[in-house]
Parts: C-alpha cells; sequence; structure tokens
C-alpha cells in the first residue's frame, strides 16, 4: 500500500468504542499537523517554552529524502520526550537499514545503501558501545565428537538493536498515532490508550515468515481497522486494529524495509488470548557438555501472502 489511509471515526475518549470498517484515506504527500496542548508521549502541558515540533516518523529515521512530499504525522511534543525519542531513532535507524549477511536488502536501491553504509560508521550501536558497523555479533564454541577430537564452530549475526531501545521506540511511535486517532480538536488533545502495552515478536527480514508472526497476522486480520499507514516510500509502516468486542488493539510496526514488530495495546486477557493461539518458536538445542547447551533457531523468509498489512475494505476519499 503506497498511500496512508487512517480511520474516519474518532474516540471521544481511549475507552469508548470504535465502530465502522470504513477508512477515510488521507492525501499521501501532506501531513497531519495536530495543535495540540499537552505532550503526547508524557502528558505534561505545553508551553511556548517548552513545546518542540516532533515528526513521528523521524526525518532521519528513513533514508535521506524519502520523506519528501510523503505523509507525517506531526504533533507538539516536549523537549525532553522528543530528545529521547531522537536518541532511540539513531542507532535503530542505522541497524535497520544494513543488509543481511549476504549483503541482501529488501529494497534494491543503491543510493539507501551508500546512506547506510555512512550511518554505520558514524552511529553507536547502545548494545555494543561501538559503530554499527563493528557490531557484528559472533558465537564461537567447540562440540566434543570423540576422544580427543572437538568441532570448532561460529556463527555470526548481523548488528542488533537492544531489544528494550526497540521496544520503547516502537511504544512511543503507537503513542503517537492513536493519540491522533483520539484527538479532540475543541480540546486541543488527544487520549493514551486503556490498559497496558504488549509487544509479541519481532524479527528482521530474513525471519518474517516465522510462524508467530505470520500467526499473529492472519489471527488479527479481520479486525476493525483503525489505521493502515505507509509513508517514506514504503520505509515506514504502521497498522493498527480494533478487536471485535474488546477494549483491544493489535498493531504492528515496518522499519526500513527491515524490521517489523507486532503486539497488542489495551486489554491483557483478549490480547492474551490470541497468543496463546499463535505456534511456538521452534529451536535446535546442541548438548556442549554436562551441563552446557546451545539453542538456536533457523531463520523463516516470508513465502506466499503478506496479511500483516493486508486491508481490501472499503476506503473513502478524505473531504
Amino acid at each position: 500500500m503506497d498511500k496512508p489511509v487512517a480511520a474516519g471515526d474518532q474516540l471521544n475518549r481511549a475507552n469508548q468504542p470504535m465502530f465502522g470498517n470504513e477508512l477515510t484515506e488521507h492525501p499521501a504527500n501532506r501531513a497531519i499537523v495536530l495543535r495540540n496542548v499537552n505532550c503526547p508521549y508524557c502528558g505534561n502541558a505545553l508551553d511556548k517554552k517548552t513545546s518542540t515540533k516532533e515528526h513521528v516518523v523521524g526525518r532521519r529515521f528513513v533514508p535521506k529524502g524519502k520523506l519528501h512530499a510523503q505523509w507525517n504525522l506531526i504533533f507538539n511534543a516536549c523537549q525532553p520526550c522528543n530528545n529521547r525519542k531522537a536518541d532511540l531513532e539513531d542507532d535503530i535507524a542505522a541497524i535497520t537499514l544494513q543488509p543481511d549477511l549476504s549483503g541482501e536488502t529488501g529494497h534494491g536501491d543503491a543510493e539507501v545503501t551508500r546512506q547506510a553504509q555512512a550511518r554505520a560508521k558514524k552511529s553507536i550501536s547502545r548494545r555494543t558501545r561501538k559503530p554499527v558497523e563493528d557490531s557484528r555479533e559472533n558465537i564461537e564454541f567447540s562440540l566434543p565428537l570423540g576422544i580427543g577430537v572437538t568441532a570448532n564452530f561460529e556463527f555470526t549475526a548481523p548488528a542488533q538493536s537492544d531489544e528494550a531501545r526497540l521496544l520503547e521506540l516502537a511504544r512511543l511511535h503507537l503513542i503517537g498515532f492513536f493519540y491522533m486517532l483520539t484527538f479532540k480538536p475543541e480540546e486541543r488533545r488527544g487520549y493514551y490508550w486503556p490498559g497496558g502495552y504488549h509487544p509479541v515478536n519481532h524479527c528482521n527480514r530474513g525471519d518474517w515468515g516465522n510462524p508467530q508472526i505470520t500467526g499473529f497476522a492472519e489471527a488479527v486480520v479481520n479486525w476493525e481497522p483503525r489505521l493502515m499507514a505507509s509513508t517514506a516510500l514504503g520505509f515506514f509502516k504502521c497498522c493498527i486494529r480494533r478487536h471485535p468486542n474488546a477494549d483491544c488493539w493489535s498493531w504492528a510496526l515496518e522499519w526500513n524495509q527491515n524490521a517489523r514488530i507486532v503486539g497488542f495495546f489495551g486489554d491483557r486477557d483478549s490480547a492474551q488470548t490470541v497468543v496463546n493461539s499463535l505456534p511456538p518458536l521452534s529451536a535446535h538445542r546442541i548438548s556442549l557438555g554436562e551441563k552446557d547447551y546451545l539453542g538456536f533457531r533457523t531463520e523463516t523468509p516470508l513465502n506466499g501472502t503478506d496479511l500483516l498489512f493486508h486491508w481490501d475494505g472499503p476506503v473513502i476519499a478524505e473531504d
């Protein structure tokens, strides 16, 4: 989907139900600008001294130039929250723009690849405290095969984002979009979802076909769509769907055609019911001795229909 579309009906309060299956298409080349009076991230009141302009899809989070004449969500946020989100975006953007170990990317854009190489030199991974280009992770182990015979193995993985930072950035993106969906112009504010934040799974492109991600997509594809968005020429995607009869929403994010993160917010019990239905991720286990072992899982590429951001229902043009 190359045009962002948002729900046509908004919540009066975050805990009130939303109805209808129509989406309202917003122009792909025009930002949504909210004139809000409180920070969507922390809730604090804003004034001229504390307010800063915030782009929910950070201009440096996606490749340079990809947000030109593209949709974005812009509102006011306090300086500390704005700075914290920018810090999260810095190394996560650099990491998610990197190709896999074989040099493959999802975009095939030579200029984006050049930018990714430059950012990998400058951006410091908060996980390794090294430049992203030096943050590949290696696991070495020895496996005894018999008396006096040992086999040595080494696994190498691309630079990895710190999980806590990755999930926090996803939470901030979702706060911003939910704030938009619940925004009341007469009050100049939006609202936070009721209940908790429940991430389920995150993975890179080579594992988009893992059974938890695909099972998640199949489980929620028919929930009411509240937001279906693609911007920055496909380098940022977001989907929010509402549970048929509970204060629970599913969400999915895709960053830089590489990382996908999925989960729920709202009522935990409703989310847990779906999670319990998902197939487990099976891992291989190698014994390294009496007490030691190594567990690993083979990545599963996406094959077949991609349902995660799928929507084929009615869309009406924005007035």
